[in-house]
């Protein structure tokens, strides 16, 4: 019986430290936010975003609830910055934020997630958005299907749900 019971301990124990996952490495910094924005365009194969006809503007808090449709949002940014078209023909909004410090980054995605308005221009409506975020910062994209998605891979972030 007692061989019995150390072996059922012994198969215990193992299971027990076998199945938990060790500690998680850490995420990868962002950098420089407009490099790393245009980074993106470029590798999602959206060059022409840089050139004349868009933006790419830093963005105070404000104006990063404007990007989005939003009137406010409540979490906290140090930094951001927007990519837009100059003519909203085209219905498309893109950002990059880097949340203040001791902020939730994964919070702040899910935040924008959720306060986007797909339809913030008057004649027109993106067909989809995406909020990713990665260590302490955040990427937001609305837009067509193919861009949100081409640009979502890009950027390596991780999709919040």
């Amino acid at each position: 019986m007692k061989k019995v019971m150390s072996i059922v301990l012994i198969l215990a124990l193992l299971f027990t430290f076998g199945c938990q996952s060790g500690p998680k490495a850490p995420q990868e910094e962002v950098g420089d936010l407009k490099e790393t924005m245009e980074q993106i365009v470029k590798d999602a194969g959206f060059p022409e975003m840089l050139e004349d006809g868009y933006f790419l503007d830093e963005l105070d808090q404000e104006e990063a609830g404007f990007l989005i449709g939003a009137e406010s949002l409540d979490g906290k940014i140090a930094e951001a910055y927007g990519l837009q078209p100059m003519i909203n023909v085209n219905p498309f909004a893109m950002g990059i934020f880097r949340v203040a410090e001791g902020g939730d980054a994964v919070a702040f995605a899910k935040e924008l997630k959720e306060k986007a308005d797909l339809r913030k221009w008057i004649c027109v409506e993106a067909e989809t958005m995406a909020a990713a975020s990665k260590a302490d910062a955040v990427f937001f994209v609305m837009g067509s299907q193919d861009e949100v998605t081409k640009l979502l891979e890009a950027s390596g972030f991780t999709p919040v749900a």
